[in-house]
């Protein structure tokens, strides 16, 4: 049996904080540069140990099975965004409208007040029509919410954001059970729990990497970068949205 794996990943920490450093330091500054070059080495590092053991944590072969890859990716892209937006949110809040951090608990009800209906209809959806459908259709509402912030600035009424915010948090809790399940599917059974985790850790990454990359972005200005950020994560969440269409498979077709 392989070793379970401890700690943080050094490639993670490198992609994660070289994101975050870029954004005070610059993208070509030398701690910045030598956080990726950290995340590059421990991704090769990764990858030819586990090609070399006989018992490796993470199968390659998992990746050859296109729905597998597919979902792992698409952990990542909304991850990045939804979580992305939750980092921003709280910003926009209390230095714009200068709500109290409760205040600021209270606003952001939209986007995790849905979470539970989300994942109740995920499970009924994908127990139904297998996990394409409400893969695709959470993916878009999810980007329809991102973009849905684009009006946001200093004299925004704070109605106009409600609905933006349910959509991204109803759109990520209708994706993720169902992304789960594809995943799992799409590996043998002995390979299943290996799978569920290969999808957790990138929808970790994808977290760390939308709260790192939506910081930066917000570096130069709260409202352009908030504005770019959505965008980012709006087309992250459409092009999981293609990548569910394209690669998961319907209720009883094969991976």
């Amino acid at each position: 049996m392989p070793e379970p794996f401890q700690g943080e990943h050094p490639g993670g920490e490198g992609l994660a904080g070289g994101c975050i450093e870029a954004g005070a330091l610059g993208w070509t500054h030398p701690a910045v540069l030598g956080a990726f070059a950290l995340c590059a080495a421990g991704l090769v590092a990764f990858v030819w140990l586990e090609r070399r053991s006989p018992a490796p944590m993470l199968p390659p072969g998992l990746f050859r099975a296109p729905a597998f890859s597919a979902s792992a990716v698409i952990g990542v892209l909304f991850n990045a965004g939804f979580y992305g937006l939750l980092f921003l949110a709280p910003l926009y809040f209390q230095r714009l409208h200068h709500y109290s951090a409760l205040r600021t608990g209270f606003a952001l009800l939209p986007a995790v007040g849905v979470v539970a209906a989300g994942s109740a209809l995920a499970g009924r959806l994908t127990a139904r029509t297998g996990p394409r459908l409400p893969m695709v259709v959470g993916l878009v509402v999810g980007a329809a919410g991102l973009f849905g912030w684009l009006p946001a600035g200093p004299a925004t009424p704070y109605a106009v954001l409600v609905a933006p915010m349910a959509a991204a948090g109803f759109g990520t809790a209708l994706t993720m059970p169902a992304s789960t399940a594809a995943v799992r599917e799409a590996a043998p059974g002995a390979r299943s729990g290996a799978a569920a985790a290969v999808f957790n850790a990138g929808r970790q990454i994808g977290s760390a990497l939308g709260v790192a990359l939506f910081g930066t972005l917000v570096a130069g200005g709260l409202v352009p970068g908030l504005h770019a950020a959505v965008v980012l994560g709006g087309t992250g969440f459409l092009l999981a949205a293609v990548l569910a269409a394209r690669y998961i498979p319907r209720a009883g077709k094969p991976t």
